[in-house]
């Protein structure tokens, strides 16, 4: 009886330890634009399981449904790294409307790490303004001119692809600011021209067959 006890308590600790270690990697494609972070959104390691960082142990603590990440508007607003950035913002998707299966919202590249205070969004960040819009629109820059910052606001009516870019007189593209999924909704664009040189530049906005340009001025 007590070789039994034994072994029972070892498989226990074995099944303890295992479940620790053991990342959900089939998690990554349930919150938007997971597979920038991979298992390093929910833990300490960059390769998976281990000790969970505070986003990780949001989700673990609320937001779980039969072992499955619910990923929502509560779990969006959250700031679960205390980075001064929602979980929503860190991954492209303020308002937590993205579901799995969907296209990636915002821009991948514009993605950090939710449970990393280190890993904060680009100077280029998109929010969503919470007002719904009336029609199509792109709005005039402000300040502008401006040096080196300034934002730019938009609406889309219908949800789809979104693309927002930045191109110079001689119609080169120099920033691509917005690329991809997004829900009908309000929004707004910090971008930073740190490295661009002076002088005029267009921004011009698509989606669902509409475009609109607009002139922003960079004056250093």
């Amino acid at each position: 009886m007590r070789g039994f006890s034994f072994l029972f308590v070892g498989l226990l600790i074995t099944s303890f330890i295992g479940t620790q270690l053991i990342s959900r990697d089939w998690r990554v494609a349930q919150i938007p634009n997971g597979s920038k972070n991979a298992c390093a959104n929910c833990h300490v390691s960059p390769a998976g399981g281990g000790e969970r960082n505070n986003f990780g142990q949001t989700v673990e603590n609320g937001f779980l449904v039969n072992g499955n990440v619910m990923w929502d508007a509560a779990l969006a607003q959250l700031d679960s790294d205390g980075d001064g950035f929602s979980n929503g913002t860190e991954l492209q998707d303020p308002s937590g409307t993205w579901r799995t299966g969907q296209p990636a919202p915002g821009v991948l590249a514009n993605v950090s790490n939710p449970g990393d205070p280190t890993s904060t969004p680009p100077p280029t960040s998109v929010k969503e303004t919470g007002e719904m819009p009336l029609s199509f629109s792109l709005s005039d820059n402000f300040p502008n001119p401006f040096n080196p910052s300034t934002r730019i606001r938009y609406s889309v009516i219908e949800a789809g692809n979104v693309r927002l870019e930045v191109y110079n007189l001689t119609g080169e593209k120099v920033f691509t600011l917005v690329e991809g999924y997004q829900s009908a909704g309000s929004y707004e664009v910090d971008v930073t021209f740190a490295s661009a040189p002076s002088g005029l530049y267009l921004y011009r906005l698509e989606s669902g067959g509409n475009v609109m340009v607009k002139k922003m001025n960079l004056l250093k």
